[in-house]
């Protein structure tokens, strides 16, 4: 997310979308973050979205969260000057105090979570057994062939 403003900028993808993007990536945030932080991709996203509300790109009012447009590029910005510096150092120390104060999702994104429990999560594919193939092919067959059949009479 972070060269998707350095893109814009250079003429690469255009300026009028960047508003999209970062609402789309925002969404994504919160999509994850509906599946819990139990595991390393919802716990990333936590950090991320708690930075972005600690630099105010994220602001929670009237029950919504909002995103500050004028802010996200340069939070974004910041975020990865400082993944990048951690993993670049492998500073542990430093990296543990950035879980320490980022994992924490507030009760406000709880309680808003919370109000999504009965909105889909995700489509359930029913995946057919190779059995079950072979019989809606026999049964294609046999349906064709009453279809020629039927058309030479």
């Amino acid at each position: 997310m972070f060269g998707l403003k350095w893109r814009a900028d250079r003429g690469a993808i255009p300026k009028k979308r960047l508003e999209e993007h970062y609402a789309s990536y925002v969404a994504g945030i919160f999509r994850t973050l509906r599946f819990a932080t139990g595991e390393a991709h919802g716990r990333a996203e936590m950090m991320e979205f708690s930075f972005l509300a600690e630099r105010h790109a994220l602001n929670f009012s009237g029950g919504q969260y909002r995103i500050d447009f004028a802010r996200i590029p340069g939070a974004l910005a910041g975020l990865a000057k400082q993944l990048l510096e951690m993993e670049a150092t492998g500073d542990q120390a430093r990296t543990e105090a950035w879980f320490t104060k980022y994992d924490r999702m507030p009760s406000e994104l709880k309680a808003m979570l919370a109000t999504t429990g009965d909105i889909p999560v995700d489509i359930n594919p029913v995946f057919a057994t190779l059995p079950t193939l072979q019989e809606h092919l026999r049964m294609a067959k046999d349906a064709a062939n009453s279809v020629g059949a039927m058309s030479m009479r």
